[in-house]
């Protein structure tokens, strides 16, 4: 057996001759072996690694978040920045309650389908929201863009095509409304330049002075692109 601290949530065997170690966004350890190395020598390495390893899983960004169990009720997750907890009923539609004096805000969720229902009703919303952004930042900026797409990407929260086409990952819903605006701001510079060059971050502050503060949340946060 091995400690609880440097216990691997996961062993990714492949065909690989060496052994790797890496902390997940959530500060859970994630080891790298090759198909027919024992436990036992994953483990010793695991110890041997031990200082590197409570270093950088007490550096996870994600490491109090929790993911969601299959059971969702009572659930509790950012929306539009806004703690919202999740309550299961056995109703049919989705509703959503704004919080008062501090609490929570509230997302009322048919128990048939639960997850599937609540991605899908994120998905609409993200559309929306991220489609009236775009227009609205678009045409204050003077230009405009082919199309726009809502992804499921857990690997970035939006991009912008050489075509000029705007991604946005559904998962950006979880972000502040300033933030959001930031990175909706931030493709559509790309349509004045194709890269991150001191001109490129010069339009994004030609718009938004303060986009640095912005898109802090996103550093801090990025663990949240794993949630649903």
């Amino acid at each position: 057996m091995i400690e609880e601290e440097l216990k691997p949530y996961q062993i990714i065997r492949s065909d690989r001759k060496t052994l790797a170690v890496l902390i997940d966004a959530f500060g859970r350890v994630v080891v790298r072996a090759p198909k027919r190395m024992s436990e036992e020598r994953i483990f010793s390495f695991l110890r041997k690694k031990r200082a590197w390893i409570l270093k950088h899983k007490a550096r996870g960004i994600g490491k109090d978040i929790t993911l969601p169990s299959e059971n969702l009720d009572g659930f509790t997750f950012y929306l539009i920045g806004r703690w919202t907890t999740i309550r299961l009923y056995p109703g049919e539609k989705i509703c959503f309650q704004s919080g008062f004096d501090g609490a929570n805000d509230i997302v009322y969720l048919p128990q048939r389908d639960s997850r599937k229902r609540l991605v899908k009703w994120l998905k609409e919303n993200a559309e929306r929201i991220f489609s009236e952004a775009a227009e609205r930042w678009a045409r204050r900026m003077g230009i405009s863009y082919p199309s726009l797409k809502i992804t499921a990407t857990k690997k970035c929260w939006a991009s912008c095509m050489p075509d000029n086409a705007l991604n946005f990952s559904f998962r950006l819903l979880y972000a502040p409304k300033e933030t959001i605006e930031y990175v909706v701001v931030h493709e559509l510079s790309h349509i004045f330049e194709k890269n991150h060059s001191k001109a490129f971050w010069a339009v994004v502050e030609r718009y938004l002075p303060d986009y640095k503060k912005r898109r802090e949340w996103l550093k801090l946060n990025r663990a949240v692109l794993q949630i649903f």
